[in-house]
């Protein structure tokens, strides 16, 4: 979907002045993003059945041994595992990510980066067998440390698969820990504790209804330009649902939406904002009080006015663009409690 001009104006020469290049400097900033892409670029190809069952079972299952068959297709991501072990010695990581392309934004280093997480601790678990722990921590932190770098765009998605990730890290580090010296068990609480923070659920919910909303706005704008008709408030909305992912609701929005004048069409984009602002105050507050609220605010969009009814037009964008921000904030407490009875766990063993 390209509903819009892409920002800015493109050189009319094809090579810049010497005034136009960045400072040579600014190229030497280290970004572990960088770094990773370079990972990422040298993962293999992927598995065809059935070794791909076998792989993904082993990868499900932290305490059980890594099949001698595995261990070749380990081997084969060592060049994108030194990669990982570089970026992990890079403290700052930017993905440079077109948050302005609003729902158009695309987040592709997120599934290679669990791709490269299996194979990590799939050979952390063989360095563990072996007696190898030194080599194995370092390979479950470089995928702690990725893990963080994840989450730290603000963007929800990216805090669940930070949980993710860290999920599978820490399963392998629990199993293995008895493994494990007290000097290294010291080593390996304050590696823990000095990974990057990232953004709470509250700045991502905040970050996103600013990314989704100014993006919509163009949207609408361009749209509402082209409309002759001014009943004709569906079409401009019908612009912004044709990227949205197809549901059993989908055609009843799209009716719903067919109530709206063009006038009328930033109406729900203003109450899209303002309900972005009220699921970032809710995700403010302390976990205790939040299942209540949420509850309230999801049916609040969701059932806004009687069926088929204006007021229920008027939430067409909240109903179809808010994600279940309920769950990521459960995901994302689980994650922190997690990681709290990890180091606990630690400290008990040292």
């Amino acid at each position: 979907m390209n509903l819009l001009p892409r920002r800015g104006e493109y050189s009319s020469s094809w090579v810049l002045t010497a005034a136009e290049r960045p400072a040579a400097a600014a190229a030497t900033i280290p970004n572990a993003a960088v770094i990773y892409w370079q990972a990422f670029s040298q993962l293999p190809a992927p598995l065809a059945e059935p070794q791909k069952a076998k792989y993904e079972a082993a990868v499900a299952n932290p305490a059980a041994p890594v099949a001698d068959g595995l261990k070749p297709i380990v081997a084969s991501f060592a060049g994108s595992l030194a990669e990982l072990h570089r970026a992990a010695q890079v403290a700052a990581c930017d993905w440079n990510l077109d948050y302005e392309a609003g729902a158009e934004c695309r987040l592709p280093h997120l599934e290679k980066a669990r791709a490269l997480s299996k194979a990590a601790l799939l050979r952390a678990r063989l360095g563990f067998a072996a007696g190898k722990t030194d080599e194995a921590v370092a390979d479950v932190v470089a995928v702690l440390k990725l893990a963080r770098d994840c989450g730290s765009s603000p963007v929800l998605i990216s805090l669940l698969v930070d949980a993710a990730i860290e999920k599978s890290a820490t399963e392998v580090l629990e199993v293995n820990l008895a493994r494990l010296s007290p000097e290294q068990l010291d080593r390996l609480a304050k590696a823990i504790e000095a990974l990057p923070a990232t953004p709470s659920v509250a700045d991502c919910i905040r970050h996103e209804g600013k990314m989704f909303g100014d993006w919509m706005a163009r949207v609408i704008d361009a749209e509402a330009a082209k409309v002759d008709d001014p009943k004709a408030g569906g079409k401009v909305l019908a612009a912004l649902f044709a990227g949205a992912t197809a549901d059993a609701n989908e055609a009843e929005r799209r009716k719903l939406s067919d109530l709206l004048s063009v006038a009328d069409v930033r109406g729900p984009l203003r109450l899209a904002r303002a309900d972005y602002e009220q699921a970032a105050a809710i995700a403010d507050l302390p976990a205790a009080e939040r299942s209540s609220r949420w509850a309230a605010y999801e049916a609040g969009i969701s059932k806004a006015g009687p069926a088929g009814s204006r007021e229920q037009a008027m939430r067409a964008i909240s109903s179809m663009f808010m994600p279940a921000v309920s769950k990521v904030c459960e995901k994302v407490d689980e994650a922190n409690v997690r990681r709290q009875l990890l180091l606990q766990s630690i400290k008990a063993k040292r």
